[in-house]
């Protein structure tokens, strides 16, 4: 019959989990009994091996090894190469974790995996988002639907708290990776996100990398040569994520590595701990949890409950500034580990439902929409579950001209508007007579300066010359994956056929982000015959 299940992809650690037949949520445990399974790959042996094993030999083969790699979603350029010459994307790397995900859960439940929901930090982009979806093809896992982390939290909180009455809540989720927060009413039955903001490249691995630069610094006082020891450093990469864990219970802790056979030890306290290296990091995530309240149009007086999410909240010293700042003493009633892959288990089986019946809306006319082969029946049933409307997390537009000839970014979709949205512009003309063809380029930004903007994809326009200025209309949708489409339409022909059928119609060529159709089958192939290890 098949399972659905809910992923959180994370940076330094993923879960999965899915809803029993009683209706209650189950976090899936790995092949090795954890529950949750770190993100890492090391290659250089007969098949990739991902997880504990993957961390626990990096320290003997570094140069193999490869973890973060989160961080490089939506980067077309960035290549991971192992020593023996093979090449992965992050779209590949990311597959093989999935995988991992996948396969220890076929083998836990003793059933196949027939769809996911997978989660993404709320601040991630467009292209971040499609490179996700892309890695859960090359995983052979179907995506059901793609939510923010935020917002699966949100679902977790709701449910399984059973709430009665409104609340106004503050998620804020700071991972090893990434740091999100969103401001969200919840009802009864429908959670409504008011905004968000965040840095996907913020996160307890800025605080490891502090830890480390420092240590690195003493043992080199020391006489030790750590620099040009990549086993030594990989090994201290992992004792300084080790202290950090340990000093959000213990005051004080030690780091010890060996070096080309000597002993390193230093000694590292809670307070030394929380001012050199966590003050300045909460520090930036406050600001941006400051920047959400504001675009809310809110006070912190305004928010019921602020959630926790992620592991890094453990930290006290996270905990103590959130309280300070608004008031409000942080809420533990979520795992802060597997919050967001039970919401998204949820979700992911009010989505299945409606895919079987064919009434899931991506909120896109033009997008082909999935019936889901799998039986019905065999969903559990919820006692409870949310609709909930996101929003997006950057402003869409396009490359404009001005009167004066220079160039600037015309936002189209604002930051922070409700999806899925479908925004139609009319005003939109060439920039001179007798124009055969117009460029077309996507912005992500919500600045007017081309400085602060992402160009997101180009097409080109084919125009019929005429001896005036043409309209331009420009269709700009945002579906229910935060995946944005954009059309645009020469508007003079746009009803020459006399039905209302658009003519001169192009789509969006994002290549430079995300891999083509054709790379997509080949990867498939290759991965394919590289299976993962255990």
């Amino acid at each position: 019959m098949g399972k659905v299940v809910g992923i959180d992809l994370g940076t330094t650690f993923s879960a999965i989990a899915y809803v029993d037949e009683k209706g209650q949520p189950q976090i899936i445990e790995n092949r090795q009994g954890n529950r949750i399974t770190p993100s890492a790959v090391l290659f250089g042996g007969k098949k990739p091996i991902v997880g504990e094993r993957a961390r626990e030999k990096s320290v003997s083969d570094p140069g193999n090894y490869e973890s973060f790699v989160k961080r490089h979603m939506g980067e077309r350029n960035y290549i991971f190469t192992a020593q023996n010459g093979d090449t992965f994307n992050a779209e590949s790397v990311s597959s093989l974790i999935l995988s991992k995900l996948k396969q220890d859960a076929e083998y836990r439940l003793g059933d196949k995996i027939d769809g996911a929901v997978i989660t993404v930090p709320a601040y991630f982009s467009d292209p971040q988002r499609k490179s996700t979806q892309d890695a859960a093809r090359l995983a052979g896992i179907p995506v059901l639907d793609i939510i923010n982390e935020p917002t699966a939290a949100a679902i977790a909180f709701g449910i399984m708290k059973d709430l009665k009455h409104h609340q106004r809540i503050m998620v804020y989720d700071f991972g090893g990776g990434t740091f999100d927060v969103s401001i969200l009413d919840i009802d009864e039955d429908q959670i409504t996100v008011i905004a968000t903001d965040g840095n996907h490249k913020l996160g307890g691995y800025n605080i490891d990398i502090g830890i480390l630069e420092w240590a690195k610094e003493e043992a080199e006082s020391a006489g030790f040569d750590i620099e040009n020891d990549l086993k030594a450093l990989q090994a201290l990469m992992l004792q300084a994520e080790k202290a950090k864990k340990e000093l959000s219970f213990e005051d004080e802790t030690s780091i010890t590595i060996y070096i080309k056979g000597e002993e390193f030890s230093i000694n590292l306290d809670r307070e030394y701990f929380e001012e050199h290296f966590v003050n300045e990091i909460v520090g930036r995530t406050l600001s941006i949890m400051q920047n959400a309240i504001d675009a809310a149009n809110l006070q912190y007086s305004d928010i019921d409950k602020v959630i926790l999410v992620g592991g890094s909240t453990r930290i006290p010293k996270v905990r103590s500034e959130i309280e300070r700042v608004t008031g409000i003493k942080p809420s533990a009633e979520v795992h802060p580990d597997e919050a967001v892959a039970i919401g998204a288990a949820f979700h992911a089986v009010d989505v299945a439902r409606r895919k079987a019946e064919g009434t899931f809306d991506s909120g896109v006319e033009s997008k082909s929409e999935e019936t889901l082969s799998i039986d019905k029946a065999s969903l559990p049933v919820l006692d409870k579950n949310y609709t909930f409307r996101d929003v997006t997390s950057h402003g869409i537009g396009i490359v404009a001209v001005r009167d004066d000839g220079s160039y600037y970014n015309s936002i189209i979709m604002e930051k922070n508007t409700p999806i899925p949205k479908r925004i139609i512009r009319d005003d939109y003309q060439t920039a001179a007579e007798d124009q055969d063809a117009i460029f077309l380029q996507v912005t992500q930004g919500e600045s007017e300066d081309l400085k602060y903007t992402m160009i997101l994809g180009e097409a080109e326009l084919k125009l019929r010359p005429r001896k005036y200025f043409v309209k331009i209309r420009v269709i700009v949708t945002c579906d229910s994956d935060a995946i944005i489409h954009v059309h645009a339409v020469d508007f003079d022909k746009s009803f020459d056929n006399g039905n209302g059928t658009p003519l001169g119609e192009v789509k969006i060529n994002r290549d430079k982000f995300n891999m083509t159709e054709e790379e997509l089958v080949a990867e498939e192939k290759r991965l394919h015959r590289l299976n993962i290890g255990d």
